[in-house]
């Protein structure tokens, strides 16, 4: 028999796997076309998250210069005499100090000028946003001179003038350990309080106004239509308000330390942000500051983790 093919049947049969291998590879590119998508922000989160957290992770084993490519590894020695150190757990200590005051500074006041401007007409609203969101778009550096101005230990700092109204002597402000702290804190917090202000605001309007009349047909007035109405569907801003709050409360304060005290005064106001890039780029211990920086990813993310599971179950999401 003869099995050899015909010119026409050849045609056709190679048309035929042509036709399968082109559908064959479309398929398959369909298939990758997700993926290729989010390819290039993939590979930049991969270059720059984590391949530095594995990297960080690994340089905490070992001690040596920054300037000296020789390491020692000294497996959790770096762990151990962070814990162990008084310094260290004092930083922690102001550390917590700053994250309350950035909840204070950076979600109560703001929710709270945000309740209060929903009695205000649209014109009264934007001046307003306009006045308190001016400190957002400046330079920090440019804040931290201005505050430098306020918190001047001489009679004539802004705090001094007022406080000497009250017969109250002339305060060090940023030399007292006492007021250090909360100085840096206050500084910290006026410059970013106005951004979270109009995400409270944003979030204060988008709650139906269909169900503020029907709670308030029903009878709920004041605190009881706050409590029972507003605040639960307040709620998944609220809870966005505090997880970005925790994320840079840190990063918040850095350059009003760095500017003005560099964690001074007798290490009053230094935390674990600063406390690293001391460590790393002033005193060049790279296995201390990777330590120090395992630490803050793990303190912060099981904070943020806990108050995340803790709030969420209040919050109702509209579906």
């Amino acid at each position: 028999m003869d099995r050899t093919l015909s010119l026409p049947t050849f045609a056709r049969y190679t048309r035929t796997l042509t036709r399968s291998g082109a559908q064959f590879w479309s398929r398959s590119l369909r298939g990758l076309q997700p993926y290729l998508y989010i390819a290039p922000a993939l590979t930049a989160i991969v270059l720059f998250v984590y391949l530095p957290l594995v990297r960080t992770v690994h340089l905490s084993f070992y001690q040596g210069n920054l300037l000296n490519p020789t390491r020692v590894y000294v497996g959790l020695t770096n762990y151990t005499q962070l814990l162990d150190s008084p310094i260290f757990q004092r930083t922690l200590l102001q550390s917590g100090y700053y994250v309350l005051f950035s909840l204070i500074g950076s979600v109560i006041i703001p929710v709270s000028l945000a309740l209060l401007t929903l009695h205000l007409t649209d014109k009264e609203i934007d001046f307003y946003q306009s006045t308190l969101f001016l400190p957002t778009v400046m330079a920090f550096n440019v804040v931290v001179l201005i505050w430098a101005f306020f918190l001047l230990p001489t009679p004539n700092g802004l705090f001094n003038r007022l406080i000497a109204l009250f017969g109250q002597a002339p305060q060090s402000w940023l030399k007292d350990p006492l007021f250090a702290l909360p100085s840096i804190a206050l500084m910290a917090n006026w410059k970013i309080m106005g951004f979270h202000f109009l995400l409270a605001v944003a979030g204060l309007k988008a709650i139906p106004r269909e169900c503020l009349e029907a709670a308030y047909v029903d009878g709920a007035h004041g605190w009881t239509l706050m409590r029972r109405v507003v605040l639960p569907l307040f709620a998944p801003t609220g809870l966005f308000l505090i997880t970005v709050t925790l994320i840079g409360s840190m990063d918040a304060v850095f350059t009003p330390i760095r500017v003005l005290t560099e964690g001074g005064p007798n290490n009053a106001t230094n935390n674990l942000m600063y406390a690293i890039y001391s460590e790393g780029f002033r005193f060049f211990r790279l296995g201390q500051a990777s330590a120090m920086s395992v630490i803050l990813i793990v303190l912060f993310g099981g904070v943020i983790y806990w108050q995340y599971r803790l709030l969420d179950r209040w919050v109702t999401y509209e579906r």
